[in-house]
């Protein structure tokens, strides 16, 4: 039964869990180590478990990729082209890129590509919002701060994909512009984005 438990637990989970909720279950954590030595479940680090068959569930994608980082280091959060990804404003990245806090080290995954972003303390926390992953809560950040970020970045990623990505949140009527607006200027882009954005109005109606 507490077998049957533990596998429920992590279906209801998107196929994954972490020590912490198995221990909040109330399931012993001797069922970990069985499950594991037969293969049922595998051990990605230390404390997060996942489901070696994920059967029917959701066929994994990118946005796992990111769930599966973020379950090993709770304190990375996908940003920039990553995040613009999580809101369906770009394609799949060819490197995951995630933000930490400047005392963290770099990130470092094995099974995929991963680039570290060493955000200030106010860059990091404006703008974090929760998305839907699997059925679990992926901290990431607004299409409004993501932009921002992109803004930011420029000067080392040049402006396509920034550019590509508020046209296509403009046209979509995604953006609150007044939010945005205030975090760049918090963030010290505020007369650059003001421009782009008179340049586009401009542009879309005539």
């Amino acid at each position: 039964m507490p077998d049957t438990q533990l596998l429920s637990l992590l279906h209801d989970r998107g196929g994954y869990a972490t020590t912490a909720e198995i221990t909040a279950a109330g399931l012993p954590r001797t069922n970990l180590t069985r499950l594991t030595r037969c293969g049922v479940i595998v051990r990605l680090a230390r404390s997060v478990y996942r489901l070696a068959d994920m059967g029917n569930l959701a066929p994994a994608d990118a946005a796992t990729d990111i769930l599966e980082v973020q379950l090993r280091f709770p304190y990375a959060r996908p940003c920039l082209v990553s995040a613009l990804h999580l809101h369906d404003l770009t394609t799949t990245p060819h490197a995951l890129q995630f933000a930490v806090p400047g005392n963290r080290q770099t990130l470092h995954f094995e099974p995929m590509p991963l680039e570290t972003f060493y955000f200030t303390a106010p860059a990091y926390a404006a703008g974090v919002i929760q998305l839907s992953v699997r059925s679990r809560s992926l901290t990431t950040y607004s299409i409004e701060k993501t932009l921002i970020d992109l803004l930011r970045y420029a000067p080392k990623f040049g402006r396509d994909l920034y550019l590509e990505g508020l046209k296509k949140a403009l046209a979509q009527r995604r953006l609150d512009r007044g939010k945005m607006m205030q975090l760049a200027r918090t963030l010290h882009v505020g007369k650059e984005l003001a421009r782009d954005l008179e340049v586009l109005g401009h542009d879309q109606n005539h």
